[in-house]
């Protein structure tokens, strides 16, 4: 009888997922595996996003509690299923609530869903922020392709990107453009690219002339 080795999370963005192929791994004893549409071979994901449906099902003798909720990470989105215990679980997550979910892939018919180990509701904007900012980084690390709208991202050096936003992030009160300049030891032009795109995507904001600061 052979063993599986434990697998770790891989931080994914959702239409990795709903495009990508699952298969068995194994004979009688088998696990899912998910390829994704970057070649990766993905055992348990990780992702987060906003709760968009819901559904809550009370079982009884016939049939177990069930409960799936909808997550949008703008890239596309995916079911994630419970029942019994683990419905119960889900049911108390709202439309609206940002979420981070870990789990396993699955498949039932010609939907890819998945079977939550985790779930975490995110109430710190920067934590959403952390994770999006993660994920970028490692997709560029590893050259997969991005989902659209992160395709203006890829643009800049993504080492750049978290030197400033990290450097935006340290102060309460904001902080001058010639300061972020100074810190990051950046060419002026490029931390200017990096801030505009920063504003565009709704991190940061200007509350006055050439001053930035944090959501």
């Amino acid at each position: 009888m052979s063993e599986f080795v434990p697998q770790p999370l891989i931080q994914l963005y959702i239409v990795d997922i709903v495009e990508g192929r699952l298969e068995k791994e194994g004979d009688e004893q088998y696990r899912w595996v998910l390829f994704t549409r970057n070649g990766e071979k993905v055992y348990k994901i990780r992702i987060n996003g906003t709760v968009v449906t819901k559904y809550y099902s009370e079982g009884n003798q016939e049939k177990k509690t069930y409960s799936n909720f909808t997550l949008d990470d703008g890239s596309d989105t995916i079911r994630v299923k419970a029942w019994e215990e683990q419905a119960e679980i889900l049911r108390g997550f709202e439309i609206g609530d940002e979420v981070e979910v870990m789990g396993r892939p699955r498949q039932s018919d010609d939907e890819i869903y998945l079977l939550p180990e985790e779930v975490l509701k995110i109430d710190d904007f920067n934590k959403s922020l952390y994770l999006r900012a993660k994920k970028i980084k490692r997709y560029a690390k590893k050259n997969y392709e991005l989902p659209t709208e992160e395709q203006t991202i890829k643009a800049h050096d993504m080492a750049q990107m978290e030197l400033v936003w990290s450097i935006i992030m340290e102060t309460e009160e904001g902080i001058e453009l010639e300061e972020i300049v100074t810190k990051s030891k950046l060419d002026k032009a490029i931390v200017e690219s990096v801030i505009q795109e920063l504003i565009k995507k709704g991190d940061i904001y200007e509350p006055t002339s050439l001053k930035f600061r944090k959501i």
